[in-house]
């Protein structure tokens, strides 16, 4: 359980650091009047990403309570 929790932790780390990096990629297009939709749609998926991570340490919290409830 603890491998998937900390999976997912780490996953949201990555999500996080690619969402900065791609708001900043986003400033620095906007700023030069290039196209910033690449950096919109990365920013997306690192969103989608944390998400999705954040229901795997969810599922992994839910799953981790039964055990406990079983097991007491």
């Amino acid at each position: 359980m603890n491998v998937a929790f900390n999976t997912a932790a780490n996953s949201m780390i990555a999500a996080q650091n690619q969402a900065h990096e791609a708001g900043a990629q986003m400033v620095r297009h906007a700023a030069q009047g290039q196209d910033i939709i690449q950096p919109a749609v990365a920013i997306i998926k690192a969103e989608k990403t944390h998400a999705a991570s954040a229901a795997v340490m969810q599922t992994v919290s839910d799953m981790t309570d039964r055990l406990l409830d079983i097991k007491v």
